[in-house]
């Protein structure tokens, strides 16, 4: 167990905060900007393009290189209105507020959902929770899969790739124009394959992070610590983790905001949890009719309950953000009104990600137990037994709204602990 606590440490420092820092380096800080989310927002007379993955280089180079005026004129050409970039998971978030015009569609569990519009003519699949059954959607509607990695090849899909370890990088730039070549191809190949788009669509603010909600307060994060000391605002969670298919797509996450939103607790979203957020309006000022009295009146009229981080390994965001409040504070971080919440997590990643936060004080809360049960020693360690070396635990309970009461209870009770009540 040790050793196990020593691979939290390693999947933070290693995969989530050094990957974070380096696309800040190469790609640029998250800025906030306004999109259009869900299913409605897709487009009948574009190139559409749809980035799915976990590694953003090849899904930033195709994006650059179908913006670039070549290319623009190509999909004119072919009679389309220009090219439009979709995003499904996470690589979509990264592109979606680094380089703007991407439209979150989707994450991984209902993947098949967005192919089954029929309105892609591409589907880029990088990296990490590609299913095989998107081809067999696919191959219904005409849409071209390609997959980008050697170690993450489809049957009956196109390969236009680079190798695993990254020796020929150098050739994403022709990579990527075979891919929006073949897009546009693709296109006017489609041109008598129906759409069926749901009429559904809806404004989100994106990409918050420390750099974004300091410069909003005029320098620092200081009024959100202030806030939070004299309870106008409850607690903060950082809600996150993948969707499962063991329970109802999506509907834990909700119900859980949901309560903790009418109890005046904020929320950072990062990650397959923030798409429901997205597209269901709590990412956009109006979602403030779901606010508790003084949660509202603190967001004013700029800001939505739920600040969108971005993508899976945002979570290192999150945490800067979560360090510098709590530093304005005056208390560690395993002593405040602070939670990782991950509602329907789904693999093992999971776990680590969960494990991850735990190591910096956070208790984490669940609506499905996490795959550790082959060992009742494991899992009595994991759950409960971290509190006396952490400071932190995990908590499950299947019923979502048990889980909020946990999460509101103990951010009472920490209150209390630190007299700020």
């Amino acid at each position: 167990m040790d050793q196990f606590l020593r691979l939290g440490l390693t999947f933070s420092l290693n995969s989530v905060v050094g990957g974070s820092i380096a696309q800040d380096c190469l790609f640029g800080i998250p800025r906030r900007s306004t999109i259009k989310a869900n299913l409605g927002a897709l487009k009948t007379d574009t190139v559409n393009i749809a980035i799915h993955g976990h590694a953003p280089m090849m899904a930033m180079k195709v994006i650059e290189t179908a913006r670039s005026e070549k290319f623009v004129k190509m999909a004119k050409e072919a009679g389309a209105a220009g090219i439009q970039f979709y995003g499904i998971c996470c690589s979509g978030l990264s592109s979606m507020y680094r380089l703007g015009g991407v439209i979150p569609l989707s994450n991984a569990n209902g993947s098949e959902l967005v192919v089954a519009t029929g309105a892609l003519d591409l589907w880029l699949a990088d990296i990490q929770e590609i299913f095989p059954g998107i081809m067999d959607v696919a191959n219904c509607y005409k849409t071209v899969v390609v997959t980008t990695n050697e170690s993450n090849r489809l049957p009956g899909a196109e390969h236009i790739g680079y190798k695993r370890d990254l020796e020929d990088i150098d050739k994403l730039p022709e990579l990527a124009e075979k891919i929006v070549t073949r897009a546009i191809e693709s296109f006017a190949n489609r041109r008598d394959v129906k759409r069926h788009i749901p009429p559904h669509e809806m404004e989100a603010e994106v990409g918050f992070g420390l750099e974004e909600l300091s410069e909003h307060f005029g320098g620092s994060v200081e009024p959100i610590a202030e806030a939070l000391k004299d309870g106008r605002i409850r607690g903060i969670i950082n809600l996150a983790g993948c969707t499962n298919t063991r329970i109802v797509f999506e509907k834990a996450i909700v119900d859980i905001v949901d309560i903790l939103l009418k109890n005046n607790i904020l929320v950072f979203t990062n990650g397959c949890a923030s798409f429901p957020m997205a597209k269901l309006g709590y990412c956009s000022t109006k979602g403030q009719e779901k606010c508790g009295g003084s949660l509202k009146a603190f967001l004013g009229d700029s800001l939505p309950p739920v600040l969108h981080f971005g993508e899976c390994i945002d979570n290192a965001h999150a945490v800067g953000t979560f360090a510098t409040i709590a530093g304005f504070t005056g208390h560690p971080i395993k002593d405040l009104p602070f939670a990782e919440v991950t509602p329907e997590w789904s693999n093992e990643k999971g776990v680590g990600a969960a494990l991850a936060f735990r190591m910096l004080g956070f208790d984490s809360y669940h609506c499905v137990h996490a795959p550790v049960q082959g060992s009742q020693k494991v899992r009595d360690f994991l759950y409960g037994g971290t509190r006396e070396i952490l400071g932190s635990c995990m908590n499950v309970d299947p019923d979502p709204q048990k889980v909020a009461a946990r999460i509101i209870a103990d951010f009472e009770a920490a209150r209390k602990n630190i007299g700020w009540d």
